[in-house]
């Protein structure tokens, strides 16, 4: 079984085009294309394991599959619902995904742009070149299990 996901990321959430000054909700449009520009689209076709004993014997039996975006556009899949304060394992996976990659910086206005110009398109050149989609080691464990190839595709 395999599972298609698509999603979108808004790099910088907090900077927003500023208004003019004119009747309506009117925003500068060379300031939204430069927004816009930033924004990422994924998806990705990824191959499911098996599920564990818990969640059912077949996957029509299973009653939750949850995707978990860490961070540098990667995905972790788990089967069921976790309680809360049991998720110090994904955590760990963030963590460990962070590390693939620079982190952003924080860019609330046009200003900030232009003083973080540079850094922004190294980060967004960055981050289009990293090619799995999925944490490493389960790429490993796929491909170990013989259930690859995995497509991605921007």
């Amino acid at each position: 079984m395999t599972m298609h996901i698509s999603w979108k990321i808004l790099p910088y959430p907090g900077w927003q085009a500023r208004g003019l000054n004119l009747p309506g909700v009117n925003v500068d449009q060379k300031e939204e294309r430069i927004i816009d520009s930033y924004n990422e689209y994924y998806s990705a076709d990824i191959p499911l394991p098996p599920p564990p004993p818990s969640a059912g014997d077949d996957f029509g039996e299973v009653s939750n599959i949850t995707v978990h975006f860490l961070a540098c556009n990667q995905l972790f899949i788990t089967y069921g619902t976790i309680e809360e304060g049991q998720q110090r394992e994904y955590w760990k996976q963030f963590a460990e995904s962070q590390k693939l990659c620079t982190p952003r910086p924080s860019i609330k206005s046009m200003a900030d742009y232009r003083k973080n110009k540079a850094k922004l398109d190294a980060i967004k050149a960055e981050r289009a070149k990293i090619p799995q989609v999925i944490l490493p080691r389960y790429i490993q464990r796929l491909e170990a299990e013989g259930k690859l190839p995995v497509s991605s595709q921007k």
